[in-house]
């Protein structure tokens, strides 16, 4: 379930299990993952990205339905439609929010982690996940 409030923070899990970031606020969790889109040659997305955080941020994150990610229910944040689009795959854990994948939109119900994700996960980079 979405927090009650809106959380202040956020956790970056780095691609594949490869550490993760302090708890950072908005401002610096958007400024990290423009890097992130950077790296990837994925700067097109960055408006999208941007809009994507306000809703994770404000308590908007909605249910993935059956997943689950480090035993906690999954939630996504999107905004845009088709290759701009940015999705942001996350769980709240106890009031911060963990982001451990990225990707976009493929069709209305479905999303393709595309920027980053975990191994050995629904969430794997490549990875289709039906909602």
């Amino acid at each position: 379930m979405p927090p009650v409030t809106a959380p202040s923070a956020m956790v970056v899990i780095k691609k594949d299990g490869g550490g993760e970031t302090r708890p950072m606020a908005q401002p610096q969790t958007q400024s990290y993952l423009v890097n992130v889109l950077q790296e990837a040659g994925m700067l097109n997305k960055e408006a999208n990205l941007k809009q994507a955080l306000n809703q994770a941020f404000d308590g908007g994150g909605k249910p993935t339905g059956k997943y689950t990610y480090q035993g906690h229910p999954v939630l996504h944040a999107s905004s845009g439609n088709g290759q701009t689009s940015a999705t942001l795959f996350f769980c709240d854990n106890g009031g911060t929010l963990m982001l451990f994948a990225m990707g976009e939109h493929d069709t209305s119900t479905k999303y393709k982690i595309t920027i980053y994700g975990q191994k050995g996960t629904d969430f794997a980079q490549g990875k289709t996940i039906s909602i």
